[in-house]
C-alpha cells in the first residue's frame, strides 16, 4: 500500500546503531525524531497470533511504561508489535521493512498512519524499496540495537522472534519474556528455562526497576473502583464477571492474588 508520508532523511543517526556491524549508512524518517532522546526505549516484539493472554499483558506492557517515560520501540508486524504500539501511542518508534514510500503491513495501516504523525518511524531503505524475505531480518537488528531493553510476550521456537532474541543476547540488551503455560509459547519458554531471559512476575516491580535503572520516576500505587472492589475479598468468579480481564491484568501487576479462589489485595 502506498503511502503519502512526507518523510526526510535523518541527519544524525542514532549512536545505538554503532554496535552493529553493518549500522545502516542512511535513515529515513516521519514524524517526531525527539523520541530518539528519550531515556528509556524498551523493544516489545513477539508472535502475530498471540493469545488473549499474550495480548492483553502486551497492551499493560506498552501502556504502563509509555505512561511512565519509555518510548516503545517495534517493526509495526501483526500481533504483538502493533498492538503494543497501539497502546504506547504517541510514544512509540517503528522501524519499516521496507522505504517509507509504503505502508507495511496494510492490514496495520491505520495504526501506522497514526504513528506517522505522532509518533516516529525510520527506514534504512531509499525510495520504492519493497519489503523482501531480507529485510524482516535487517529491520529486527534496528529494533533490538536502538532498544535498551527487549521484551517478548509471546514466540514460537522457529520465528523472527527467536532470531531478535539471539541478537538482544548478542548485543547484552536486557531480555524479558512473560511467564507462559506449556506449549503455547516455546520459544520464550525456551529462554526461561536456559536461564537466557528473566520473566515478568510482576509487572509493576518491573517496570519500577526498569525507571530506577534509568533515572525515571517510578510508577504511582494505583487505587481505583477495582481496588476497593477486591478490597472486600470477592470470589475470584464474581470479580471476574463484574471486571472481567482487569482481574488478569491487575493480577499480573502483582496488586492482587487468589488465594482459595478469593481475591485478595497484595
Amino acid at each position: 500500500m502506498k503511502s503519502n508520508f512526507q518523510y526526510s532523511t535523518l541527519e544524525n543517526i542514532p549512536k545505538a546503531f554503532d554496535i552493529l556491524k553493518d549500522p545502516p549508512k542512511k535513515l529515513y524518517c516521519v514524524g517526531d525524531i525527539k523520541l530518539l532522546d528519550a531515556p528509556l526505549k524498551v523493544a516489545i516484539i513477539g508472535t502475530r497470533r498471540p493469545t488473549p493472554y499474550s495480548k492483553q499483558h502486551t497492551i499493560t506492557l506498552a501502556r504502563e511504561l509509555a505512561k511512565n517515560g519509555a518510548v516503545i520501540v517495534s517493526g509495526g508486524a501483526l500481533g504483538v508489535d502493533i498492538i503494543a504500539q497501539e497502546n504506547a501511542l504517541p510514544k512509540t518508534i517503528m522501524l519499516s521493512p521496507c522505504s517509507l514510500d509504503f505502508i507495511y503491513p496494510t492490514n496495520n495501516h491505520k495504526v501506522i498512519q497514526e504513528i506517522a504523525q505522532n509518533g516516529l518511524i525510520l527506514s534504512e531503505y531509499e525510495k520504492d524499496f519493497m519489503p523482501v524475505k531480507g529485510s524482516f531480518l535487517a529491520r529486527n537488528r534496528l529494533v533490538i540495537a536502538l532498544s535498551d531493553a527487549v521484551i517478548i510476550p509471546q514466540a514460537d521456537l522457529k520465528s523472527g522472534s527467536m532470531s531478535s532474541a539471539r541478537l538482544a543476547q548478542k548485543y547484552q540488551k536486557p531480555l524479558f519474556v512473560l511467564p507462559q503455560h506449556l506449549n503455547e509459547s516455546d520459544g520464550t519458554n525456551e529462554l526461561l528455562e536456559k536461564g537466557q531471559a528473566q520473566g515478568i512476575f510482576n509487572i509493576q516491580n518491573f517496570i519500577n526497576t526498569l525507571l530506577k535503572d534509568h533515572h525515571l520516576k517510578e510508577m504511582p500505587e494505583i487505587k481505583d473502583e477495582f481496588l476497593e472492589y477486591c478490597a472486600k475479598n470477592p470470589s475470584y468468579e464474581e470479580a471476574y464477571l463484574k471486571f472481567g480481564d482487569k482481574l488478569l491484568e491487575y493480577e499480573l501487576l502483582g496488586k492482587i492474588k487468589r488465594i482459595n479462589h478469593i481475591v485478595v489485595l497484595v
